[in-house]
């Protein structure tokens, strides 16, 4: 080796102190000129409210009819860890790709932050509403920094040594980013305020659930909505990739499925909606749960950017549409059965993604329309077969039918045969 172990534990002692030092210094509060900007702003809103209510006293009533926006509450600001609502207004600030770089595959993702009230308020910068506290989350290795650990001997190392070299650099950077990562999810936490009640306690890790998958109306009342929203443009659908079967999903089942009438509907389309996906604007789809967008754009056309559309993969790692983890709903697989040596196998119960739910819902509503088109056929088949015997008789045999039934009629009724009974009872015994 070029250089002992001992130098590269102390290179990388340094690197961390250096990255510790500087996380610290970018943890400082708001400087209080920008608290008094927004206090005085706050104030001109209330006071500018106030004399709008007034006006709307004095002045009498329009007949024209008013317009209500449709203006969501602001939540995310108070500690609500039990609010599905609060945590997706918080989630829903990490969205823009410009502002906010953290991958969503890490640890320290967009949902990890929302968990714990935290905001996305500027670039990499995350703020609590209850306890003020900012903290810039930076996951870049300083190049200043790791050049001490990527130099290797001298000019004249030959390429074996340069090769372990390069290895133990990589080694090196790996563990520095792995401690780096580790740092902001105890910071997560410790960077609030001791007496902010997000230190105490976050959301709990259902916060993420999409409600109303297991009731299977509500599931597919959901689907029509997102369908038609795509289906308004269906000439604007790319190609979407099939959905990946699995033990609880029948390929064959989607292609049964009818919405609401008996029209067969665009499989792309449905596919999409299926996973979650949903028209935001013209040419761009989205989902509300991870607050993803994506351009159509990209996957059409004769020589398109991206060939086929996924779906699932398209959604973020920590959606729920996507992630079982995060849908946090079990189903049951299988079915309980005996084998041969007399022992019982219970069925197994497993995560799944809110995409699958959905689908079981499909199968449900399939099941359904065929068990009850099966008994309409079958009462058809039963009048069907009535009418034709009917009109199969001679008239010869429908009166020897009829004279039949009043003869039974008549034995049925002589216990019942009341004047018969009194006139017994008054003849005179001999």
């Amino acid at each position: 080796m070029s250089y002992a172990i001992e130098t590269k534990k102390r290179k990388f002692d340094r690197i961390l102190e250096a990255l510790t030092d500087s996380a610290s210094a970018a943890s400082a509060p708001p400087s209080p000129s920008h608290s008094s900007i927004n206090a005085s702003t706050t104030s001109l809103s209330l006071y500018a409210a106030s004399d709008s209510s007034k006006r709307r006293r004095i002045t009498p009533p329009s007949k024209t009819a008013t317009t209500h926006t449709s203006t969501p509450i602001a939540l995310s600001g108070h500690y609500l860890p039990s609010s599905r609502a609060a945590f997706l207004q918080r989630l829903e600030t990490f969205r823009h790709v410009t502002q906010w770089h953290i991958p969503s595959t890490d640890p320290v993702n967009a949902a990890a932050w929302a968990k714990r009230g935290w905001t996305c308020v500027d670039t990499d910068t995350v703020a609590c509403g209850v306890c003020k506290e900012r903290l810039y989350v930076d996951l870049n290795l300083d190049k200043e920094l790791l050049k001490l650990s990527e130099r290797h001997g001298g000019e004249g190392a030959d390429e074996e040594a340069a090769a372990a070299d390069e290895e133990d650099s990589f080694t090196i950077s790996s563990e520095i980013y792995g401690s780096i990562v580790k740092k902001y999810q105890d910071m997560i936490v410790t960077a609030h305020a001791e007496s902010c009640l997000w230190r105490k306690r976050g959301c709990d890790s259902s916060i993420q659930r999409i409600e109303g998958l297991l009731n299977t109306t509500l599931a597919l009342s959901a689907l029509k909505t997102r369908y038609d929203s795509l289906s308004s443009h269906s000439d604007e659908i790319p190609r979407i990739e099939p959905l990946p079967p699995t033990p609880l999903v029948d390929p064959q089942e989607l292609e049964q499925f009818r919405l609401s009438g008996q029209e067969k509907p665009h499989i792309d389309a449905l596919r999409l909606a299926v996973c979650g996906w949903q028209r935001k604007c013209e040419d761009v789809i989205e989902c509300h749960h991870c607050f993803r967008s994506l351009g159509l754009w990209l996957y059409r056309g004769e020589s398109p950017a991206i060939e086929k559309l996924d779906a699932i993969d398209n959604h973020l790692e920590y959606c729920p549409w996507r992630s079982a983890e995060a849908q946090d709903t079990e189903l049951q697989t299988g079915h309980a059965r005996t084998t041969t040596s007399g022992e019982e196998i219970l069925p197994k119960k497993e995560r799944v993604a809110g995409w699958v739910l959905v689908y079981q819902a499909i199968t449900k509503d399939n099941k359904q329309k065929k068990a009850s088109n099966g008994s309409r056929s079958t009462a058809t088949s039963e009048t069907v077969l009535g009418a034709t015997s009917s009109e199969s008789t001679t008239p010869e045999q429908r009166e020897k039918k009829m004279k039949d039934l009043l003869r039974r009629i008549k034995e049925i009724k002589k216990p019942f045969n009341v004047k018969a009974l009194l006139k017994r009872k008054d003849k005179p015994k001999a």
